[in-house]
């Protein structure tokens, strides 16, 4: 392990002494960690899939509806009720904590959008 030069420990020092300075570099640095996980945490489509004794990653990879017992050989939509019930049939869906991404179309809105946050979508829609 390298020892850093008698300046750099100084800086080092000065800038760990700068409370608020440092603190907000470790913040930076946790939220930033935190949004290289972006898409398992916010979403359209589970983030785990179980389905008739198989385990599929529908974030990571596309499956076709085909492979749930659906018609279409297009990538599933798991946000359509007939697919979901195909699933959950013989399996089950493990979502995201916000279960839309950037561009999801929410259909049954309680009020025209723009509309408030509600407790299924913490942040409104535009």
């Amino acid at each position: 392990m390298t020892t850093l030069s008698p300046i750099n420990q100084r800086r080092w020092h000065s800038f760990r002494n700068h409370r608020r300075g440092f603190y907000s570099a470790v913040l930076f640095m946790l939220l930033f960690f935190i949004s290289l996980f972006a898409e398992f945490i916010a979403n359209d489509k589970p983030i785990l899939l179980h389905y008739n004794n198989s385990f599929y990653t529908p974030a990571l990879i596309s499956y076709p509806e085909t492979d749930f017992g659906g018609d279409f050989e297009t990538e599933a939509d798991y946000s359509d009720p007939y697919v979901i019930k195909l699933i959950e049939s013989k399996g089950w869906l493990l979502w995201p904590l916000v279960p839309f991404s950037y561009d999801t179309h929410i259909d049954n809105l309680p009020t025209p959008a723009p509309s408030a946050p509600t407790a299924s979508n913490w942040f409104g829609t535009d």
